[in-house]
């Protein structure tokens, strides 16, 4: 204990020699500050030392510079690095605590933007530890590999002109833009089985890096043209022989990645969508972000399938999942299901339709049965105001519509089911200039404690009063008369 305390004593000592006098401000989205060593790579906790401290946007947080850093910085689609930062006190206990909830980079300078958890922030000069969130950056490297793979799939399957035009890679998902007309089912199908494949395979992962150059002459590196790229270029390379620059997929990035293939897990592709003329954009998920996604679709599934039984109740059960499935299990399980539910949602709109024309003819059989009984007892009469027991707002208007060939006054047609009134009114065109059905209804309405409208020559409305019908069939007949 001793020995360490004076190791980090003479550790601060050279901090305090080696600190920059000259004050370091952020402005204009630069930093003025000597470039940071990037040790990420390689590593995910290390002992840096403390550069500057300056104040965040928000008042709770601060920004802080070290000389060196196991962080990645937000670039090239992949999100920055959180994680933690230590103070250490003399005798090695902590004195202070800090989050960091992103890396940013300006400039050669990375920025790590911190909120304080306990104990005091630290001071330019100060030694301190910290540690990238491992969990968070192995989902990330993840998503980052495999959108090398699927990049190399479109152009394997779709076209040599699939190029990319943007991506998002962070530990919940990746998305990846690139020029192309919309993909079909079956090619979003191929492209994600051609890239759980190469996963299976457990292909070495490699970078190397090499003068830009040599890059530039390499048709098999894929580079993007009319981005800014230093003198020496980092390669990575997915199968062949590590670093020796013969992988089936070579892109020029400066991410971070897996090393093997296997690494990844399942890849599942979740959509894929127009963003812009002439731009596709693919949603994909990999490792534990498919199986939640597969958690919660099932989920969905099942609701799905919920609804469609109460429509239906004697469908075919959905396929069950077995209590310790597998992620990959479970999305070979969630395409079966999926075909499942199209086939039965195909089977309850048949049915569904079938029953619509069934009631429709039932309806219309007792609509004329109504009107039949309707004209007869109203015959030589200059209007027809009448009950329809059992009646809802369909039937009366089939009634309607059925008595119109057989009657030639205005008509009027009240009825209740489930405690709703409901009322219909239809007046022949050269007669309306007299008697307005939207009228009728609308001064009838309020009666059984409802309102309504509609056209001169066809209104409804609806109450909730049914012991009021008599009533409103009396004003209805004194309007009409």
């Amino acid at each position: 204990m001793n020995g360490f305390n004076f190791l980090m004593e003479e550790q601060r000592e050279r901090a305090r020699k080696a600190q920059k006098k000259e004050e370091i401000t952020i402005a204009e989205g630069e930093l003025k500050a000597a470039p940071t060593k990037f040790l990420g790579y390689d590593f995910l906790e290390t002992e840096s030392v403390v550069e500057t401290v300056l104040p965040g946007t928000k008042t709770e947080e601060i920004n802080i510079v070290l000389d060196r850093t196991p962080f990645y910085a937000e670039m090239g689609g992949q999100v920055g690095d959180r994680g933690l930062l230590h103070v250490p006190g003399h005798d090695r206990t902590e004195v202070g605590q800090l989050r960091v909830i992103d890396t940013q980079k300006r400039g050669d300078v990375f920025v790590h933007r911190a909120a304080l958890l306990e104990g005091r922030a630290p001071e330019p000069g100060e030694a301190v530890r910290v540690s990238v969130d491992a969990d968070r950056r192995r989902a990330i490297q993840g998503h980052h590999t495999v959108t090398h793979l699927l990049h190399w799939a479109l152009h394997k399957l779709v076209s040599r002109d699939a190029s990319q035009k943007g991506s998002y890679v962070g530990p919940d998902k990746l998305t990846f833009d690139f020029s192309s007309v919309p993909l079909t089912k079956q090619q979003v199908r191929d492209v994600e089985k051609l890239v759980n494949e190469r996963i299976a395979e457990n292909a070495p992962v490699s970078w190397t890096e090499i003068p830009y150059a040599e890059a530039k002459q390499r048709k098999d590196i894929i580079q993007f043209f009319g981005e800014k790229y230093g003198n020496t270029v980092r390669v990575l390379q997915i199968g062949g022989a590590p670093r020796v620059l013969n992988g089936y997929s070579m892109e020029l990035c400066g991410g971070t990645h897996v090393r093997s293939t296997g690494e990844i897990g399942p890849f599942r592709i979740v959509k894929e969508e127009a963003i812009a003329a002439g731009i596709r954009r693919i949603e994909a998920l990999a490792g534990n972000a498919a199986r939640d996604w597969a958690t919660q679709e099932a989920a969905r599934q099942q609701e799905k399938f919920e609804t469609l039984t109460r429509k239906k109740p004697d469908i075919a059960p959905l396929p069950a999942f077995e209590n310790d499935a597998t992620t990959s299990e479970m999305l070979e399980g969630i395409d079966a299901r999926s075909a499942h539910l199209e086939k039965v949602e195909v089977e309850v709109r048949d049915w569904e339709k079938q029953g619509a024309k069934t009631a429709e003819a039932e309806l219309k059989s007792r609509a004329a049965q109504i009107s039949n009984q309707l004209a007869a007892s109203h015959a030589g009469k200059s209007f027809c105001a009448a009950e329809v027991q059992g009646g809802d707002g369909k039937l009366l208007q089939a009634v309607a519509d059925a008595l119109k060939s057989k009657f030639d006054g205005p008509i009027f047609l009240v009825g209740a089911t489930n405690g709703t009134v409901a009322l219909v009114a239809s007046v022949p065109k050269e007669m309306s200039v007299r008697v307005q059905a939207n009228k009728l209804i609308q001064q009838v309405a309020p009666i059984v404690g409802g309102k309504g409208g509609g056209r001169p020559e066809n209104a409804q409305g609806a109450g909730k009063d049914a012991s009021k019908i008599a009533e409103a069939l009396a004003k209805a007949r004194e309007l009409l008369s």
